[in-house]
């Protein structure tokens, strides 16, 4: 016979046939079973889990551990040439800023000028035959056509050959004479890079001779990826400096905005610092590389129509906006352009702010920053661009 015992929300259910035989030792036998089979289930005993001893409680405690901690985490790397640091906040942040290096190194290994696996070497050393890119280097170069494009060559993406004579590729600094630069100068107009659309992909081919470097644009794009993977992976804040060049995702943890500073181009503390949320703070100047020769310090940033590094009067070009690509591609350009051209471009666009500061030691800046910007150095003349 069978024999049913309620125990909680659940039955237990025992098969008593070959035990009971109506004597009064099985009738206690019986009643034994009974007893411990209340006692077992007034415990709490359970052979599915011991944490479903009350529903309510199972669900309190599940509803406890599946929130995960917001918390905030650091991260330092190497890539891109530079040094890279990274600070997040949200859930597991680690784990994010992991992401965000893997990310990071993924675009090095498709867009440096040395790694002989790169795209970019790849085209270099095609000697014109058509190399099919993946979409970020055809995105970039897309993008580094149109600047080239609107500076008026003063971002120009060919310039590889000439900046590598000058020893800025390889450390191994001089001066080349006229005829070489001449030379080298036959083969960096950016006009005749042909990207072409095929139902396969996209296929890049550069003119014999030419070679690209994407050095002006590369790390406000990986900065650009990088915040942009923070965000989907649901963190809610992060500063991130890949080599000078400043991107914050939000705010601060706090609600208030991230203090960013900006570097003196001749030595010392900031000059000041800006007050920036959901921004790309990027900084260009002759203080970055360079090498003197002569008597004349010659800088790492070159005037593509001449060839040689620029020297215009200019000390340091900092770009604040919302793309940290946009932003580097503006602090170089601007810079080649000097502080007239420069203003004379943002005039013209007004869809990001800035501040020049000259080898006078004058300061210049858009009104976009007038209440966000702090200056503590003495400069001798300050303009506000309006």
């Amino acid at each position: 016979m069978f024999f049913f015992i309620p125990c909680m929300s659940r039955v237990i259910l025992l098969d008593l046939s070959n035990m009971f035989n109506g004597s009064a030792k099985s009738m206690h036998l019986l009643v034994g079973i009974c007893l411990l089979s209340a006692l077992l289930c007034s415990c709490g005993f359970d052979t599915w889990s011991s944490a479903s001893k009350k529903k309510g409680v199972k669900q309190k405690k599940n509803t406890e551990t599946s929130k995960a901690v917001e918390t905030s985490a650091a991260k330092s790397f190497e890539a891109m040439n530079t040094f890279v640091t990274l600070r997040s906040f949200g859930k597991d942040p680690g784990q994010a800023n992991d992401s965000v290096e893997a990310l990071v190194k993924r675009l090095e290994g498709l867009l440096s000028t040395t790694i002989d696996t790169s795209y970019i070497y790849r085209m270099n050393h095609a000697e014109g035959t058509p190399v099919r890119v993946p979409f970020p280097v055809y995105e970039l170069v897309a993008f580094s056509l149109q600047m080239a494009e609107s500076t008026d060559g003063a971002l120009n993406p060919v310039l590889y050959p000439v900046v590598r004579a000058w020893g800025f590729t390889t450390g191994e600094y001089r001066v080349p004479p006229e005829s070489e630069i001449a030379e080298h100068m036959l083969h960096t107009n950016y006009n005749e890079v042909r990207l072409d659309k095929t139902p396969e992909g996209v296929d890049i081919s550069l003119a014999p001779r030419m070679m690209m470097d994407l050095g002006a644009v590369g790390k406000g794009y990986a900065g650009d990826k990088a915040l942009a993977l923070l965000k989907g992976l649901g963190m809610k804040s992060a500063l991130m400096d890949l080599g000078g060049n400043v991107q914050v995702l939000g705010c601060k943890v706090d609600g208030k905005p991230w203090k960013v500073g900006i570097t003196n181009p001749w030595g010392g503390p900031a000059i000041g610092g800006i007050s920036v949320c959901d921004r790309a703070v990027v900084s260009s100047g002759g203080y970055e590389r360079y090498f003197e020769h002569g008597g004349k310090r010659y800088i790492h940033i070159f005037d593509g129509k001449t060839g040689h590094p620029v020297d215009n009067g200019l000390s340091s070009v900092t770009i604040v906006a919302s793309s940290g690509m946009y932003a580097d591609a503006l602090s170089t350009s601007l810079f080649v352009k000097g502080a007239v051209g420069a203003i004379g471009y943002w005039k013209s666009h007004r869809d990001f702010d800035m501040l020049l500061m000259t080898s006078e030691q004058e300061l210049y800046y858009t009104e976009g920053i007038r209440d966000v910007l702090k200056i503590s150095y003495p400069f001798k003349k300050t303009i506000v661009l309006e």
